[in-house]
């Protein structure tokens, strides 16, 4: 049914080419390469998903909006786009092998009519006759465009695809690593926590580790803490091979000698996160200071840990909380107590365009 959805789309979209080619792009829509690598297709204040029909070429987004490359599974369909992200259609070879997309981009299987000749493709929808056909583009396994039919096709190393072939007809995702690890440890064997193995764009919960005399405060992508910043409820999407480093605050008594007097250490229990001004939103290059107030006010350690999460928006912020836009859409800024209670503040930016 998806399949036949759109092949309507694609026809409606042929028809309308015209009229389409006078109307004006918003100064919103725009391709914006995201920090994970990958390019998304900006409408404004969020994502493309799903098939999308951009300057005369179809492309597919995740549900996060991330343009998909090489093999895309579909409905019960399967669908081939090139290292830009444009459908492909008609003869290809790929790795080798030819393969036919119809015109609205399902790659076909058992018989079909190829200048006459009635051509068989197998389940894997592999060409398997010998009579001699010609395919209009060729690609190698990482999706470099190669010359049909060359006898030593050249490989970059350095280029991918989101897919690998589905040599058995079924979808297999890219896998990555996930590393957590304890930068004070003594030795390498202790710095490691744990290892997980995750499906790409899956979410993938994070957990609390315990450390004898310390309080574990977050996670992070750098193992001094100046980097990205995650709490252990956090879910956070995995693109790519990545190391969390635990960070961590040394546990103090809770009642210090001092001259005979005891103090008693209080423990932060709220933290009120805006920007200044009351401000919610920027523009992509903009900067906003962040602000938030520790209760209570006597709180022993004041300080907090300013990180973000993003929301399909992207920042980044300083170790002062002034945040500065990256990418259109929403980010979550949230403010960590460093004194090991736990507590984090959270409030919302929308990050414009333009």
């Amino acid at each position: 049914m998806k399949h036949k959805i759109l092949k309507k789309l694609i026809a409606s979209s042929l028809v309308s080419l015209a009229l389409v080619t006078l109307v004006p792009v918003g100064a919103s829509a725009a391709w914006i390469s995201g920090s994970d690598g990958a390019w998304y297709y900006s409408m404004g204040y969020s994502f493309a998903t799903g098939w999308k029909y951009i300057n005369g070429s179809w492309y597919y987004f995740d549900s996060m909006g991330k343009m998909q490359t090489g093999w895309i599974p579909y409905g019960d369909n399967w669908y081939y786009a090139d290292l830009s992200g444009a459908m492909q259609t008609g003869l290809i070879q790929i790795e080798g092998k030819i393969h036919l997309f119809s015109s609205s981009g399902e790659m076909q299987k058992g018989s079909s009519m190829i200048n006459g000749q009635l051509c068989n493709f197998d389940d894997n929808g592999v060409y398997i006759g010998s009579y001699p056909i010609t395919p209009i583009k060729a690609f190698d396994y990482y999706g470099n465009s190669t010359m049909p039919y060359a006898s030593n096709q050249l490989i970059t190393s350095n280029s991918t695809m989101s897919k690998d072939i589905p040599s058995d007809g079924l979808y297999h995702p890219k896998q990555y690593t996930i590393k957590f690890k304890d930068p004070d440890a003594d030795n390498e064997d202790d710095e490691l926590l744990k290892t997980k193995t995750v499906d790409e764009n899956s979410q993938m919960y994070l957990y609390i580790p315990t450390k004898s005399g310390y309080t574990f405060v977050e996670w992070n992508t750098k193992s001094n803490g100046n980097g990205t910043g995650y709490l252990d409820s956090d879910r956070i999407y995995v693109t790519k091979d990545m190391t969390l480093y635990a960070q961590w605050e040394e546990n103090t008594n809770s009642n210090n000698n001092n001259n005979g007097n005891n103090t008693d250490t209080v423990k932060v229990t709220s933290i009120a996160v805006s920007g200044a001004s009351g401000l919610k939103s920027i523009a992509v290059g903009g900067s906003l200071q962040m602000t938030c107030i520790v209760s209570p006010g006597d709180a022993t350690t004041q300080s907090v840990k300013w990180s973000i999460l993003s929301e399909g928006g992207s920042a980044t912020i300083s170790t002062t909380g002034k945040l500065t836009g990256t990418g259109a859409g929403k980010v979550i800024v949230k403010a960590a107590a460093t004194d090991g209670s736990g507590v984090v503040g959270t409030t919302e930016i929308t990050i414009s365009a333009s």
